[in-house]
């Protein structure tokens, strides 16, 4: 069996979701997998991407510019769906994603493709009401070409369904490696934390960009940097566009992975907050490493984070500032929630499994015919 997977999203958590799902599929038997992506700005290198995938994962680069993205993926959409490369070419992120359904109509391989939006482009701040307008009309509209969707998460996946309730859809969570994750952790902090009357080191880790809201995480760096009584250091792990937060918040600029977990490893707390998400990746690497999350209400984010249980799900900045002023001043309930976060995250979202619920979810939507465990056909 052939899969291919095909994303223009090749940065951040897109690319840590799929190249952890192309990974996990290529450890299969009689599974070949192979990874196509056009690059972004903040686009790793070919030859960490390959590393991220692993050496069973054939890995392409479609062109060398962000600019040549539409004529590179749909020549080599058509090329793989005309010449019949892949028995399924799962297509990531909204650009990719409605070229790749069109381009399945137009050669006749409705039956091969499958979509994963990983947040739908319309949930974007950046976007006025009426370009939002264009993306859930193109949504819809990629869905009668065709109707196959694998979500990310229950939210998202409620979100397809009112979109377009006529599409077959199926959740597979991204998954993240929890052991890897947790010794990161343990290395940065080999003592439980207690403070020790240290600055607590808030995060953010994503692109700064609007759809992240960027301005609500400033705000709290503005208001907590004059709090002499609680002293709390603030950090966006990413880049983008600095000018969107304020000195007081430390922008790391893009790292490499294994850099990211250390400095993500080094946290206190997460404060993540975002407009809506699929199932955010670096949400779930901070909770796998027990670290409690103060996070939006909103799509992605409350399949992650339980209320009170391992973090805070918050619907304004009085909400952030309580949440804050609970989890700085009791390490004990950091501590807790932090414990609370990794367990939960290991029993739902570690990766040991993810290539065969993957073909689980194919063979849900008529993609493949299998018995679990037994091999996969088309």
């Amino acid at each position: 069996m052939r899969i291919l997977h095909v994303t223009d999203a090749s940065s951040a958590g897109v690319l840590s979701a799929v190249t952890t799902l192309a990974a996990a599929q290529s450890a299969l038997p009689g599974v070949e997998v192979a990874f196509a992506y056009t690059p972004r700005p903040d686009s790793p290198s070919i030859e960490a991407i390959e590393a991220l995938c692993g050496d069973a994962v054939t890995v392409t680069r479609l062109c060398g510019s962000p600019k040549l993205a539409v004529p590179a993926l749909t020549r080599a959409l058509m090329a793989a769906l005309s010449l019949n490369e892949a028995d399924v070419v799962h297509v990531h992120s909204s650009r990719g994603g409605f070229l790749g359904r069109v381009l399945a109509a137009l050669t006749g391989r409705r039956s091969k493709v499958v979509y994963s939006p990983h947040g739908f482009a319309f949930k974007g701040l950046e976007h006025g009401e009426r370009a939002k307008s264009v993306y859930r009309a193109l949504e819809r509209l990629g869905a009668r070409l065709v109707p196959r969707l694998v979500l990310c998460s229950p939210s998202e996946e409620r979100l397809a369904r009112a979109l377009a309730p006529h599409a077959d859809t199926a959740v597979l969570p991204n998954a993240v490696d929890v052991d890897a994750l947790a010794a990161v952790r343990a290395a940065a902090r080999p003592e439980p934390d207690g403070g020790h009357g240290r600055p607590l080191t808030v995060v953010h880790v994503g692109r700064l960009a609007e759809h992240k809201r960027p301005e609500v995480f400033a705000a709290a760096a503005l208001r907590w940097s004059d709090r002499s009584d609680v002293p709390l250091r603030f950090a966006w792990l990413g880049d983008g566009d600095r000018s969107l937060l304020p000195e007081q918040v430390r922008v790391s600029g893009w790292l490499p992975k294994d850099r990211l977990m250390a400095e993500l490893a080094g946290a206190d707390l997460m404060l993540f907050t975002s407009a809506g998400e699929g199932l955010p990746m670096a949400l779930l690497e901070a909770q796998a490493m027990g670290i409690p999350a103060i996070g939006e209400d909103v799509t992605g984010i409350e399949d992650v984070i339980e209320d009170g249980v391992t973090g805070y799900l918050v619907h304004s900045d009085e909400e952030i500032d309580a949440a804050l002023a609970d989890l700085t001043a009791d390490a004990g309930l950091r501590r807790r929630l932090g414990l609370a976060a990794a367990s939960s995250v290991a029993s739902r979202y570690g990766f040991m499994d993810l290539g065969e619920k993957s073909m689980d979810v194919y063979a849900e939507l008529g993609l493949v015919a299998r018995s679990r465990g037994e091999g996969v056909s088309v």
